[in-house]
């Protein structure tokens, strides 16, 4: 049975799936971590990562991942950051 070719064919889309998954996560794990950053560095305060960590890891749309790594970047205030995260996340939940 392993040798057969639809067995080999599961396999490789199985583990490309994989690769995909991880890169996915990786991707996530990585904005996640650029947005911390970003802040910590905007506001020269330590951002309680283990308060909006949960709330990111929530958002698995890149373009929304993008979008909170641009307005940590550009965010005035953190209040300002904290309002397009709260609006992204009305926006997931009510779609």
């Amino acid at each position: 049975m392993e040798n057969s070719s639809v067995y080999q064919m599961i396999i490789e889309r199985g583990f490309e799936r994989g690769i995909e998954t991880g890169k996915k996560l990786g991707m996530k794990e990585l904005a996640i971590e650029r947005i911390l950053h970003s802040l910590n560095r905007r506001f020269n305060t330590p951002i309680a990562a283990d308060v909006l960590t949960p709330s990111l890891e929530k958002i698995d749309d890149r373009q929304h991942l993008n979008q909170l790594m641009d307005a940590a970047a550009e965010a005035e205030h953190l209040e300002d950051f904290m309002q397009t995260l709260s609006a992204l996340q009305n926006g997931i939940n009510n779609p």
